[in-house]
């Protein structure tokens, strides 16, 4: 075989390789990295918007947009969660991290009204997701 031929295909083969693994595992471990950095920014931003009973328009607003914010991120976090390398969700189980629970407890965060039980469910959800606790 012609060194130039032979060479050629040795590009063309590194070049999928690292196409396939940028696609499949890269992407999806940037993604998952983002969205778990959303929850948390979401954490402080609605800190205050527990309960929006008896307080004014604009922050029974942020009230509604946090729950949805919350249920957006919760489905959003799932389905990251589903397309991540194996390997890699291994790795997260290995670091004590569980996304999966924390899908759930954002779910449940999301419909909560009581700020006992909103500070409970974010910190099992901080936990899930090895977050900052301190803030």
């Amino acid at each position: 075989m012609n060194i130039n031929l032979i060479t050629a295909l040795i590009g063309i083969l590194a070049g999928a390789v690292g196409y396939w693994f940028a696609t499949f595992s890269v992407q999806p471990i940037l993604r998952f990295r983002e969205i778990r950095a959303r929850v948390h920014s979401e954490f402080i931003f609605y800190a205050q918007v527990i309960n929006a009973d008896n307080l004014n328009d604009e922050m029974k607003e942020l009230h509604r947009e946090r729950i949805r914010s919350n249920r957006k991120s919760s489905a959003e976090l799932s389905a990251a969660y589903i397309e991540l390398p194996g390997w890699y969700r291994r790795y997260l189980r290995w670091r004590g991290r569980r996304p999966e629970e924390a899908v759930k407890h954002l779910i449940g965060y999301s419909s909560t009204y009581d700020y006992d039980d909103a500070h409970g469910l974010e910190d099992k959800i901080k936990k899930a997701l090895d977050l900052p606790r301190e803030i």
